[in-house]
């Protein structure tokens, strides 16, 4: 059932409003996806536009070992130290865009 506001019936307005900013947002989203799409593809490093400078750097895959596998396994006797390196857990590597604003 939809609800109504109690003071002022501005409910209508209100959704559209809300789906039309949602809309917009969905919108620069692809707009954004888009160029950073083009800055990455240009390789790493640093761009500067008139206003603002975007960074491209890459982030390398890490791994960590798995500390609830370790404490498990370490409360028994005889760890074999193989079982350490079969219980990382690995972190893809990314790309991250940072974008600033250039200082005048």
């Amino acid at each position: 059932m939809a609800t109504k506001f109690n003071t002022i019936d501005l409910a209508g307005s209100v959704v559209d409003r809300l789906g039309d900013i949602k809309a917009q947002i969905a919108e620069l989203k692809a707009i954004e996806a888009n160029l950073i799409g083009i800055l990455v593809n240009g390789g790493e490093g640093a761009v500067d536009g008139d206003t603002f400078r975007a960074t491209v750097s890459s982030v390398a895959e890490r791994s960590s070992l798995d500390a609830k596998a370790a404490e498990a396994k370490l409360r028994e006797l005889g760890v074999d130290g193989r079982w350490f390196s079969k219980n990382q857990k690995v972190t893809k590597g990314y790309t991250v865009v940072k974008v600033v604003a250039r200082k005048a």
